[in-house]
């Protein structure tokens, strides 16, 4: 039985993304390390500087440069959960969600501007999991782990939900049944998800299947 949701929150409840100005972010962190650095993450459909600005966080994962980075980054988002609006379908989902036992924001965006989103657009969870030193970000299962644990629920008993190819790897390492939400694009990566949906009302119909067991993980 599924008893706990796992949200992704930008580009999957709010769009914050298209508010940030990543590319200047971006430059502003290359400044300061002097250097580029790469990991292999998979493709998705962000944009160049949100995605080599993520792929940075990634690749200095527990090094003592990663908080100065991700602080750098986190300026710029912050200015632009400020700005955030709600995804097409945002009130019906969360009702839905509602109706589980347990739920929680899993995040790439640093810990202020996920705040800042959250109390703007009144996102009721039980937990929230937004990027820190402490855990390797998805597409590492590290924050998923972290989410099941505050909710003290096994893999098997959630199901997550985001809008890319990053949270379906992090959430199937995890062991998590994941859905996927396209945003209409023409073209997704999506390859372990137990649905893939244009929206948050097609989410929302798999969530009611899933929660009166006529879809199962």
């Amino acid at each position: 039985m599924i008893r706990g949701i796992l949200l992704d929150l930008d580009k999957t409840l709010v769009n914050v993304l298209d508010y940030v100005d990543y590319c200047s972010a971006l430059r502003a962190l290359f400044k300061h390390l002097g250097r580029e650095v790469n990991a292999d993450v998979p493709e998705t459909y962000w944009g160049v500087c949100a995605s080599k600005a993520m792929e940075t966080l990634v690749a200095l994962s527990g090094s003592v440069e990663w908080d100065t980075a991700s602080n750098i980054i986190e300026e710029y988002e912050i200015k632009g959960a400020g700005a955030s609006t709600p995804m097409h379908g945002l009130g019906r989902f969360m009702d839905e969600v509602g109706k589980f036992d347990k739920k929680a924001i899993v995040t790439l965006l640093g810990p202020k501007a996920t705040k800042i989103v959250i109390q703007i657009h009144k996102i009721n969870v039980d937990a929230v999991v937004s990027r820190s030193r402490d855990f390797k970000p998805k597409p590492y299962p590290d924050q998923v782990l972290q989410a099941l644990k505050l909710l003290d629920i096994r893999p098997s008993e959630a199901v997550m939900v985001g809008d890319s190819e990053w949270d379906e790897k992090a959430a199937v390492s995890a062991g998590v049944c994941f859905i996927g939400v396209t945003n209409r694009r023409p073209v997704h990566h999506f390859k372990s998800s137990i649905a893939v949906v244009e929206d948050l009302h097609g989410a929302c119909e798999v969530l009611r299947a899933l929660r009166k067991n006529s879809l199962v993980c």
